[in-house]
């Protein structure tokens, strides 16, 4: 995963097997690295996708440590949540991560066949998607990206699609998301 820091010219990339973030200028210059391998806080375990969030975090999905971290651009530790089961807002294998224009937070989980929203504080706010080829069905979700106008893009890895949901902001904070014709 990478994410691009356009105001500060910076690239962090995502190591998965170092379970490294190596953070570059965009003309490729090395910078420094972020992490290592581990289970504690700014310790990571396979970590796959990364997103900026317009609060200036990081927020990376740490994959075999079955949860989010949150850390500045420093590297600092801000915060993390996740933890294994299966019930709603519970992870089995997070992958892909993107904020919308609010700072919700999806994620993508590869064997649930979902994504599931998060507030700032990581609490569950809603889960869409199930295994199967339909429209709104997923098989192996990885990526995602929510564009500037909150479109949410899946990769929908194994129906070898992407799939393209729009974001429903309600009055009433109810969030939704409903399927794009």
């Amino acid at each position: 995963g990478i994410a691009i820091d356009r105001v500060s010219g910076t690239l962090y990339v995502v190591d998965t097997i170092a379970s490294k973030i190596f953070v570059y200028s965009l003309d490729g210059k090395y910078i420094k690295t972020i992490g290592g391998y581990g289970g504690g806080n700014g310790e990571f375990n396979r970590p796959t996708f990364i997103a900026l969030g317009r609060d200036g975090n990081l927020y990376i999905t740490d994959t075999m440590n079955i949860r989010v971290q949150i850390i500045d651009k420093q590297g600092k530790f801000v915060g993390k949540f996740g933890r294994r089961g299966n019930a709603a807002g519970d992870l089995a294998n997070p992958r892909g991560i993107a904020l919308d224009s609010e700072g919700h937070i999806y994620l993508t989980d590869t064997l649930f066949n979902s994504v599931q929203i998060f507030d700032k504080s990581g609490q569950a706010l809603l889960v869409f998607g199930r295994q199967g080829m339909n429209s709104g069905e997923f098989s192996l979700p990885a990526g995602i990206s929510i564009s500037r106008d909150d479109k949410i893009y899946v990769a929908d890895s194994y129906n070898m699609r992407v799939q393209v949901f729009r974001y429903i902001k309600s009055s009433q904070s109810n969030n939704s998301a409903q399927q794009k014709k």
